[in-house]
């Protein structure tokens, strides 16, 4: 019994790179960028190119691992292409913004939290790094036992595929 391979569709992958790169800017720049462009269709337009943009690296992303699927992402491709130290670079800077994104989302958030929850005379700095900080740890926490549980459904599957090649061969 082989079980079934768990693939993400171009779709899934579109729909990744395109949240990856609105969601990151979302809760802060539109009033920056609706304010310097003055007019409604400029600023909606920016909008449709910033999609279209982000559509074009989620369908780049989806051909590349199509024409080489292996695992390892970014490192393996880089290696390949370049050499491996350039992977081990390019890897190190993409740990470093995704912490730095994940930070910045974070202290975003806990702005608006900030607010909803205290009153004014209580928002301060502190308190906002310490929801940011919270909700990064939470959301870290939900990540690793959805984790866990997903590793230990398929060590449960492998072993109940073992058990039945092991009465086939008795």
């Amino acid at each position: 019994m082989n079980p079934e391979k768990k693939q993400l569709s171009l779709f899934d992958l579109s729909m990744i790179v395109v949240s990856l790169v609105i969601g990151m800017g979302i809760f802060r720049t539109p009033v920056n960028v609706a304010a310097k462009a003055q007019i409604p269709e400029l600023f909606f337009l920016a909008w449709i190119i910033g999609g279209f943009v982000a559509l074009c690296g989620a369908l780049t992303y989806a051909e590349i691992g199509s024409r080489y699927p292996v695992t390892g992402g970014y490192y393996k491709i880089f290696s390949v292409c370049y050499h491996p130290s350039i992977a081990f670079a390019i890897n190190c800077i993409i740990v470093v913004s995704n912490a730095a994104s994940v930070a910045g989302v974070s202290l975003i958030g806990a702005e608006y939290l900030n607010k909803a929850l205290f009153p004014v005379e209580m928002q301060t700095n502190d308190h906002r790094i310490l929801i940011g900080l919270v909700s990064i740890i939470i959301f870290y926490t939900i990540n690793l036992r959805v984790e866990k549980d997903e590793v230990e459904d398929g060590e449960s599957e492998e072993s109940e595929a073992n058990k039945e090649e092991d009465l086939e061969v008795a």
